[in-house]
């Protein structure tokens, strides 16, 4: 039987990959990049630890792991805090915001991943909740 909160994990696991996949191309960017300028390897280090957590956590998350969910709102706390810092060395070095796309995706992404984690832990106490209610 299908609960109510399996619904949004699955919408959470979709945006889970989308998410991974595009850390996992911008990772790829950053070695290519690296390579031809010798940059430090910093930028790829992160995306691809963060695309690598991100499609772990996808594949392990179910409404009563707590741990899981933890690691993800880890690594999209430190997304949202990285896109914070672009946006602020974007404005401070070249006096221009970083395009619209770049932030809504970086933005959006993240924080839709967390509000629906959060309502699924919601309901998920919900129904546990019901289910000992009426076995009581």
């Amino acid at each position: 039987m299908r609960r109510p909160s399996d619904d949004l994990l699955d919408v959470v696991r979709v945006l889970l990959l989308i998410q991974g996949a595009i850390l996992t191309a911008t990772t790829i960017e950053a070695v290519v990049w690296g390579l031809a300028f010798r940059a430090p390897a910093a930028t790829a280090l992160l995306s691809g630890v963060a695309a690598i957590g991100l499609l772990i956590g996808r594949s392990r998350i179910r409404a009563d792991r707590t741990g899981t969910r933890r690691l993800i709102y880890a690594i999209e706390g430190a997304l949202l805090v990285a896109l914070a810092i672009d946006a602020l060395l974007a404005v401070a070095l070249i006096g221009a915001v970083p395009p619209p796309v770049a932030l809504l995706t970086r933005l959006v992404l993240p924080a839709s991943v967390i509000g629906l984690l959060r309502h699924v832990t919601r309901a998920a106490r919900l129904a546990r909740a019901d289910a000992e209610a009426t076995a009581a």
